[in-house]
Parts: C-alpha cells; structure tokens; sequence
C-alpha cells in the first residue's frame, strides 16, 4: 500500500511539473508578442515637492527628476543628458549648463513587462533677492531630456509571386495592408504598411510617424551635445530625420531598395514621412514572410513647472 502510494505522489509531481513549463511558456510567448507597444521612450516627470511650488531665498532649490523607461529599448548612449532652464543664472546658481546624464535604463523585454525608473537630482542656490531689490522672482522651471532611442516593428506580409495567375490552386494567403497602429514601444512607430503584388515584384509602402509627442533628430553624439538649451540649435539637416537603420525578410535586407532616402535618413515632414521599397520574388507559390524595419533616431522631451522664489 505505502509502495502504491509513493508511486502516485511521483506521478502526481511529474504531472505537475511537466504543466507548469507549458503554462509558463505560453505566458512567455505571449509577453513576447505584445511588448513591443506604446507610443513613448522616456517619460520624465517632477518629484512631487521637488521643487515645491514656493522657495525662499534663505534655502536651497532641490530638483528630483523621475525618469521612467516606457519603451522596448534599453538607453546605453553616455551622451543621453537632462538639462534644466528657464531661468536667470544671476538669480539661480549651481545648475550645470552641461546637464547631467541620463542613466543607463532597461526597457520592456519578452519576460519583463515595465521598464526601469531612476532619478536624477539638481541642488540650486538661489541668490539673495534683497540685494537685487527684488520681492519675488516666478520660474517657469525646463525639464529636457535628449536621449537616443530606437524602434523595431514587425509583421507579417503575404507575398504572391503571381497574383494575376488564373489557376484554380488553392493559395494560403492574399497580399493586404498591415496596419501597424498601438506603436512598437518607441515615440517613431511604423504606422502602415501598403502591400502591392506584381509578377516578380513586391511593392510596399511604409508609413513612419513621431508619435511621441516630443523632437526627434538624427541620432550621434554630436547631436546630442547640440540638444540641450545651452548649445547651439539643431540645424534643419538634423531635426525631423529617422535613421532607417535595416529593412529586411529573413536571410536578406532590402534597404537598398528604398526610397526616398538621404544617406540611410528618412526626413519627416509634419511629424510624418514615407518611404517606397521592393521585394524581388521568384516562382509560383505564396507564403506569408516576417517583416522587419529597425528605426534609430535622437529625441527630446520637454517638461515644466512653474515655481516662485521669495524674499525672506
């Protein structure tokens, strides 16, 4: 009896064991298949209280910036910087005109749901207001982060080889438009994809929009340290361009085929651009194929909040 017992508690933990791995991979499959979603990359947001809304001449100005990894990419550039202005360096002293750098932040991931959160704190020292007889001073406080960033949206397209065939035979799929709407964890989303057959061509029209309501410009160092408030502006030649980094089908890419492109640079007009690309296809059958579109880019977003010093 006891040897019949143990024999079925052993059946019973395999059994148990053996579901688990099935369940947990579903669950694993099925995160892998949504994270890449949303509209934005780094969110930045002011601590509560950090500043108050009301500082006294007398202390100091201590700023908490939350910043909050809301895309699929993970951050690594040592220039990703935060910069704060809006203010007179007579009267507000000990902020960096250099900005500070963004740390290094995970982004979601097949088994990890919520990118990562971090601060980065300022210390100001107000000057005494007496002496400039002054009363008060209001701020209108600038929150601005330049970071790059990147965007990979896929999907499945049909390719028909022969979509003017009158044979009988059964195909398994027919070329339609993809629409790419719910964004790829990134502030640039690939938007709409246009699918048109041809004998021996595919032509697809790819639509690329910022939809994070922020800047976006070419991605590199040199951009960034041009970014912040305290450097010179970024020129026409640099906002408003996405780096089409790769577009390809398992095996190969057709970048090459693409156009309108500027040295690999989609430019955007109205915060939108397209671009035309082709796919050489040979034979008679149709199959659906994985698409693959990798975006890089430079962005910047903008917070404020409105403070007053006051004379003691």
């Amino acid at each position: 009896m006891k040897k019949i017992l143990t024999i079925l508690l052993v059946i019973a933990f395999l059994t148990g064991c053996n579901s688990m791995p099935i369940g947990n991979q579903q669950t694993q499959e099925t995160n892998q298949q949504d994270y890449r979603t949303g509209n934005q990359g780094l969110r930045i947001n002011f601590v509560t209280n950090a500043p108050p809304s009301r500082v006294f001449d007398t202390d100091e100005m201590n700023v908490l910036i939350e910043i909050e990894n809301m895309g699929a990419y993970t951050t690594k550039s040592i220039a990703d910087k935060i910069y704060l202005s809006g203010f007179d360096q007579s009267i507000i002293t000990g902020i960096p005109t250099t900005g500070k750098t963004i740390p290094i932040l995970e982004g979601k991931g097949p088994y990890v749901s919520r990118g990562m959160t971090d601060r980065v704190a300022f210390k100001a020292i107000p000057a005494m207001l007496k002496a400039k007889t002054i009363d008060k001073y209001p701020i209108t406080l600038l929150a601005t982060a330049c970071y790059e960033y990147e965007t990979i949206a896929s999907g499945n397209i049909c390719i028909d080889p022969d979509p003017y065939s009158i044979s009988t035979q059964q195909k398994v799929c027919t070329p339609q438009d993809i629409s790419m709407g719910g964004g790829q964890g990134g502030p640039i989303a690939v938007t709409n994809i246009e699918v048109e057959p041809s004998p021996g061509i595919t032509r697809l029209k790819i639509d690329v929009q910022n939809v994070g309501g922020g800047e976006v410009f070419k991605p590199g160092i040199d951009a960034l340290q041009r970014c912040g408030p305290y450097t010179s502006e970024l020129g026409f030649n640099t906002i408003d361009y996405v780096q089409v980094y790769d577009i390809n089908l398992p095996g190969y890419s057709i970048i090459s085929s693409c156009r309108p492109l500027d040295q690999g640079y989609l430019r955007l007009i109205n915060g939108q651009g397209t671009m035309y690309c082709e796919i050489n296809t040979q034979g008679q059958s149709t199959y659906m194929t994985p698409l693959t579109i990798k975006l890089k880019y430079g962005y910047r977003n903008t917070i404020y909040k409105n403070i007053e010093l006051l004379s003691v």
